[in-house]
């Protein structure tokens, strides 16, 4: 079974690495749903008789059993199928495409929780945390199988 954390990463992924094919899960009841993606965009989306935005509202607790992306075809589904915008998708699952971008690291620049964070302010709290911890009183010995770790 796979993980709904596991499929919602695999859809960001394809739109961050701008995919084009169709994305195909399969339930535990052998039903299928086929997610297409157009040069990172979700173009369409149809699980049985359910098409469209409609989708979304069962992906997330559909019983997902095996996913398989096929970058060679682009499914024909029906005009019904079809998404104006899949903006409406992400916000439905709960994900940004801002997050989906890909950030180039630079030595200076630190980034904690999709935000930058200047590497003064890292230094500080390390100062902070270095002196806390020097005026902590000792800590209990660690002891694993009976023999004492060093920390």
């Amino acid at each position: 079974m796979l993980e709904t954390t596991e499929l919602l990463g695999q859809i960001v992924r394809l739109c961050a690495e701008q995919k084009s094919g169709t994305l195909f899960l399969t339930t535990n009841i052998n039903k299928a749903c086929h997610i297409v993606f157009d040069e990172g965009q979700i173009t369409a989306m149809a699980y049985g008789s359910v098409r469209g935005v409609a989708v979304t509202d069962l992906l997330l607790r559909l019983p997902v059993v095996a996913c398989q992306f096929n970058s060679a075809l682009r499914m024909p589904l029906s005009s019904r199928a079809m998404l104006a915008n899949d903006n409406i998708v992400f916000d439905k699952l709960g994900l940004r495409r801002g997050a989906m971008q890909p950030v180039a690291a630079t030595s200076s620049q630190r980034m904690y929780r999709g935000h930058p964070v200047s590497v003064t302010a890292t230094a500080e709290v390390t100062a902070d945390n270095n002196a806390f911890k020097a005026n902590k009183s000792s800590k209990a010995k660690r002891i694993y199988r009976g023999q004492v770790i060093e920390d």
